[in-house]
């Protein structure tokens, strides 16, 4: 990999970082799952340049994350580069094959997928030190209500974040590739 791209990368994963402080939750029973436009860097890096710069653009971004304080501290790192690998890995497979906006869809579903898992089995337990089913029902929620919740919030969140990403490459593109 390039010098160059190697350095765009780093900038990018600074640019990253900085979007993380503006963020919101999109459903107020699940505060936890919050909404910010990181992610969209790390998809227009991946239509830039490919899967390396991204994932080191997410690299970047996530080793960054760790100094902030927030809520969801190592957890909330490790969700959020999981979340992030696992959509760079999916698009990257089928960007090139199908319409660019069902291969978004596509891959922010297996996002959802791959979060209700890591939720399920990894973040909720150690972050609140409970059996899921009980801290889901805490909620008031049913165990599907939650999956569906799960599944939705990334479809979204992933969604917007690549409409983004889309956005800025076409309309950066006589810049980028000249």
């Amino acid at each position: 990999m390039k010098a160059k791209r190697i350095a765009t990368s780093g900038i990018f994963g600074v640019i990253a970082f900085l979007i993380t402080f503006i963020e919101f939750p999109i459903f107020p029973v699940l505060p936890f799952l919050k909404f910010d436009a990181s992610d969209s860097i790390i998809i227009f890096s991946n239509l830039v340049y490919g899967f390396v710069p991204s994932l080191l653009t997410l690299i970047v971004k996530s080793f960054l994350f760790l100094f902030k304080s927030g809520d969801g501290g190592p957890i909330g790192i490790l969700m959020n580069f999981i979340s992030g690998f696992v959509f760079i890995g999916v698009f990257q497979l089928i960007k090139n094959k199908i319409n660019i906006f069902i291969s978004y869809f596509i891959a922010s579903t297996f996002v959802g997928l791959a979060m209700y898992i890591a939720n399920y089995y990894i973040a909720i337990p150690i972050y609140t030190n409970a059996k899921t089913p009980d801290f889901i029902n805490s909620l008031g929620l049913t165990i599907t209500n939650f999956f569906i919740l799960i599944i939705l919030f990334n479809i979204i969140k992933f969604m917007v974040d690549s409409l983004i990403a889309y956005f800025f490459d076409k309309k950066l593109e006589k810049y980028i590739n000249p």
